[in-house]
């Protein structure tokens, strides 16, 4: 049964790369203002990345000059809008690269210490071969850090919009990650209330989370609460999950 679902997410079709990409652009540019959401993901990643940096799906590099400061950074997006953007955002760190491609076209490269995928790898039509192709790219040693989408519940129409395959389980996701041969380091789930949040706003009210008040309100007042509770409590659900794995020496 569960490889039976797992099937299935799969085989979603979402929207296509050319349609989802100008809503990623919108999505992005919203989420600026969300400071305290995204110094609580780089917080969370921090303790894992280190020297030889490749930022898998760097969007418009929200979080690319702070992995920039933390090693030598390579930066992939295959948006040409966005890895426009992600150039401009990076000219004061000049040790930085941007390559316009996916992990399926990356050039010759030297093993990377640390691989970073934030809400990217959801947007991978087969993520099975995508954890493999990040393996092979990892020094012995070298870490995976995966921020991805909770729970096939949550999935709305929002998720279809900016295309998304999928939403993930702690244990199938830790699953797909042992299968590509990584060592788990950490696996949890994190925002749990943003578990129900995202149940009204997505699915009930079919709303776009990251627009108005509610969402500037929320990254204001909840989450700042929420990172404080759930660095002493790990929930049992949320809207998102951190997974951390190693390529084994």
């Amino acid at each position: 049964m569960a490889s039976h679902r797992s099937h299935e997410r799969t085989d979603r079709s979402p929207a296509s790369f050319d349609h989802a990409d100008p809503h990623l652009v919108e999505v992005l540019a919203e989420l600026e203002d969300a400071q305290n959401y995204a110094e609580w993901i780089v917080a969370s990643v921090r303790p894992h990345v280190r020297g030889r940096i490749l930022e898998v799906g760097a969007g418009q590099g929200t979080y690319s000059a702070v992995f920039a400061d933390m090693g030598t950074l390579t930066a992939i997006e295959p948006s040409e809008a966005q890895s426009a953007a992600l150039r401009e955002r990076l000219l004061d760190h000049p040790t930085a690269q941007v390559w316009a491609t996916g992990i399926e076209d990356l050039p010759e490269h030297e093993p990377f210490d640390s691989i970073v995928l934030l809400n990217v790898l959801e947007h991978i039509p087969d993520d099975r071969g995508a954890l493999v192709t990040l393996h092979d790219a990892l020094a012995e040693g070298g870490r995976l850090v995966l921020w991805v989408p909770a729970f096939e519940l949550l999935y709305g129409d929002f998720d279809h919009r900016i295309g998304h395959y999928r939403r993930y389980r702690i244990g199938e996701l830790r699953q797909r990650c042992t299968d590509a041969g990584l060592r788990i380091v950490d696996a949890r789930y994190t925002n749990a209330p943003g578990f129900f949040a995202w149940l009204l706003v997505v699915r009930v009210l079919g709303l776009q989370p990251t627009s108005g008040h509610l969402a500037t309100l929320y990254d204001r007042w909840i989450v700042p609460l929420t990172r404080r509770v759930e660095s002493w409590v790990r929930p049992p659900f949320g809207q998102s999950l951190l997974i951390v794995a190693e390529r084994p020496a």
